[in-house]
Parts: structure tokens; sequence; C-alpha cells
């Protein structure tokens, strides 16, 4: 009897599973995604800052006037009235695919970076923008102050957001100093030399100084060629305190520099500081290199095409 009951209900049980299935196929329909419909997400696009072109704007000026404080007389054009600084203010830059203001907001900029301190160190490329960085970002604090402590070459602090800018002059980056020799005659107007670069030593202009940056900007190049290096006075390059046999070429020496120091940054820079490395620009003299009497007299940017 017990066996009949048995056989009984394994039949029910598979009638009732075949039931059920009957109806989950009958629903399914409902509640299934057309095989023609595609799930998709769109990707965000990413702003590639580097990739627009250059265009004019007739009401595109600067945020700040001569009269700020972290210029460098020299330079100011403003105040000395270079010729057509209108049309070469009314130049900005427009990256493609990206819906973006052409000024920067001072305000917005200083409060994101509120009790943090930004720190440059390279040549006159990095000085030339903190330059005109300052006096944007003076826009947000008028009591923004001077500040050339820590061996800065120049700086600025604002008080109203705790915030310090400044930039460490170092051209090569790595240590370099000028070792006199002998004179071959007395009519040699300077003794022979070489300038030693120590290739695996930060120069001291920034290297006790980058746990005091939550921010560092990185440059180097326009050094790195024989009009600053001519060869009555090039450069010599050393490793671990020895020169570098058989000797480097100016070239092969910032290869080697750059290796070094971008290993010291990663090994010695605190991990949670934001580092950024700064490409070169192209150059732009008229009439002679820098050191030649030469000047810049173009009034728009340079076209692709001339750049080499």
């Amino acid at each position: 009897m017990a066996s009949k009951l048995s056989s009984t209900i394994f039949i029910w049980l598979i009638l009732l599973t075949v039931l059920l299935l009957y109806f989950y196929s009958l629903i399914l329909p409902f509640y299934s995604t057309p095989k023609s419909s595609k799930i998709s997400f769109k990707q965000p696009q990413l702003c590639n800052f580097f990739k627009g072109k250059w265009i004019q704007d007739p009401n595109h000026k600067p945020l700040y006037d001569e009269t700020c404080p972290f210029h460098r007389n020299s330079w100011n054009c403003l105040k000395n009235q270079r010729e057509n600084m209108g049309n070469i203010n009314s130049w900005k830059w427009v990256p493609e695919n990206c819906s973006i203001s052409s000024h920067i907001d001072p305000f917005k900029f200083l409060e994101l970076m509120r009790n943090k301190n930004i720190g440059f160190v390279g040549d006159s490329l990095n000085e030339n923008f903190i330059v005109s960085f300052l006096c944007i970002l003076r826009v947000a604090d008028n009591g923004a102050k001077k500040w050339k402590k820590k061996g800065a070459w120049r700086g600025g602090y604002f008080p109203k957001f705790n915030v310090t800018v400044a930039y460490h002059r170092a051209v090569l980056l790595a240590k370099y100093q000028w070792q006199p020799g002998i004179a071959k005659s007395s009519s040699d107007r300077e003794p022979n030399g070489v300038y030693r670069v120590d290739v695996d030593t930060p120069a001291e202009d920034w290297v006790e100084v980058t746990k005091f940056y939550n921010v560092l900007v990185f440059n180097t190049g326009h050094w790195w060629g024989i009009d600053k290096f001519p060869k009555e006075k090039p450069l010599v390059f050393y490793l671990k305190g020895q020169p570098i046999v058989p000797p480097l070429g100016i070239f092969e020496g910032l290869k080697v520099v750059l290796d070094n120091i971008v290993s010291h940054i990663q090994r010695e820079v605190p991990r949670e500081t934001l580092k950024f490395w700064r490409m070169q620009s192209p150059r732009h003299f008229y009439g002679g290199e820098w050191n030649e009497n030469g000047s810049c007299l173009f009034n728009k940017p340079l076209e692709e095409s001339q750049v080499v």
C-alpha cells in the first residue's frame, strides 16, 4: 500500500512540474527583452585639452592688468605698451569636443586647492607661466602676497584660501656646476672649463622641498642646446661621482638625466603628491636667439606646419 501511495505522489509531482513549466513558458514573452533590442551604455566623452585649435575672439581679454605685483617689469607687455596687445590677447585655445570656459575661474580653483601648495620646478617656461598664473589667481584674493621662502625663485601666497604657488629654478633639474680649468695662454679671455652635471643628483633648488607641495609641475628642455652650453663650455656628465665613459652628447645626457630624475621623483616624492610633466613650447625668436638681440614679433600663434 505504501509503495502504491509513493508511486502516485511521484506521478503528481511530475505532472505539477510540467504544468508549472508550461505556465512559465506562457508568461515569459511578456517579460523577455526582444532579440532586436540591445542595451547600450554611452561612454562619457573625454576632453583632450591637447587637441584643438587657436581661434580669435575680440571679447577675449586677460583677467588682470599691468598693475599686478607679480609681473616682472621688463616682461610686463601691458605696462610697456607692446604693440598689438589687443590682437595678441584675443587668441584663445579651444580643445575639440570640449565645452569649457576660455578662462580659468580663480575663485573655484583656489577653493578647490584650499590649504594646499603648488610647486613649479624647471626653466623659464615654468617661470613665465607662473607669473601669469599668479596674476590670474590674485583676482580672487586681493590680499595675495609675494612668497619666496624655501628657496623659491618667485611665488605667491593667497591668505584667503591658505594656498601657496611657487617656482623653483632648476633649468636642468639635475645638479650642475662650473668647473674651471687652466687657460691655454694669457691671451685667453676666459679659462677653459666644463659644466659638470651629476645625472643622479637632483638640483638643490628643489630636492628638499618636494614634501611641502601637494602638486608639482616639472619641466626642462630649452637649456639643452649649444646656445646655452657651447663647445667652449660643454656639459660633462657624471654618474655616482665619476665621469660617464664614453662621454655623452648633450641630448644623450638629457635622456639619462630624465631617467634618473623621474626615478628619484617616483622613489622620494610622496605618492599622494600630484605630479605633472610639462612639455616644451616651440622657439619663436625672430632676428636672432634670446642672447643675440632676438625678439618675438609675431601677433598670432604658430601654425602647426610652422612648428619644427
